[in-house]
């Protein structure tokens, strides 16, 4: 009798939650990217999704050129539903700016993967969600330089050696775009910051100029080393920086 009691109250909670009802709220909300099997608790599942989600958009939106022609920035609001199986669906526009971003923001919104789905009473749901998307051309301009890399040697990480830095002076600095392909780099500079001064030297191409060797030497542990590279990409000039803690 309870099994067959428990199977009774499995099914009608299951016809409670049909295919066809949708949530705007649920006990476990989606989650986007891996963030379901990194983080432990539903908060830092949250935190992580909302992170990986601003940085999905940031490298997938494409900023409409008659949008940026005409210097037009605001935002754009969103909805969409993220399914019982995680799929999204139904994306629908609901605040627009125009010149072409609400197209871009529904855009970005179906290239997104599959979501971890929403949970209620432990099982999957249909779940709405409302995201706006910031149009911002200072945003645009950072997120095409993120999609760039600065390499200069045997150089990983975040911090970086005295040793280091003088060891790997007769080596070019390079950036690589978007597809690992390598770019002409017009101008680079080297900067030394510490203690709110700064020393900065820059010169044209990829290689070490005397000046550039001068910062290097002027470096000093606790401070802060700064790789800057000009490079072009559609026409556009684009700066990419990459930072060192400079520590043995």
């Amino acid at each position: 009798m309870a099994s067959f009691l428990a199977m009774l109250f499995c099914q009608l909670l299951w016809s409670q939650y049909s295919a066809d009802t949708l949530f705007t709220h649920v006990s476990k909300m989606p989650c986007f990217g891996d963030c379901a099997s990194q983080a432990k608790d539903v908060e830092a599942q949250k935190k992580c999704s909302d992170r990986a989600l601003v940085q999905f958009i940031s490298r997938h939106l494409e900023y409409p050129e008659e949008a940026k022609s005409k210097k037009i920035e605001g935002t754009v609001y969103v909805n969409f539903v993220i399914d019982e199986t995680g799929l999204v669906k139904s994306p629908t526009l609901l605040t627009d700016i125009g010149s072409g971003c609400g197209e871009a923001a529904l855009a970005v919104i179906k290239a997104m993967p599959t979501w971890e789905p929403g949970m209620q009473d432990g099982q999957p749901v249909n779940v709405k969600l409302n995201l706006p998307i910031q149009f911002s051309l200072r945003n645009a301009e950072q997120a095409l330089a993120e999609r760039f890399t600065i390499t200069w040697g045997d150089i990983v990480g975040d911090t970086v050696s005295i040793e280091q830095l003088q060891r790997n002076l007769p080596f070019s600095v390079y950036v690589r775009g978007p597809e690992g392909d390598s770019r002409y780099v017009d101008e680079l500079a080297f900067t030394y910051a510490n203690r709110g001064k700064r020393k900065t030297t820059a010169t044209s191409r990829g290689g070490i100029s005397d000046d550039l060797v001068a910062i290097v030497e002027k470096s000093k542990n606790g401070g802060k080393f700064i790789i800057t590279a000009s490079v072009q990409d559609g026409g556009q000039f684009i700066s990419i920086s990459r930072a060192f803690y400079v520590a043995d």
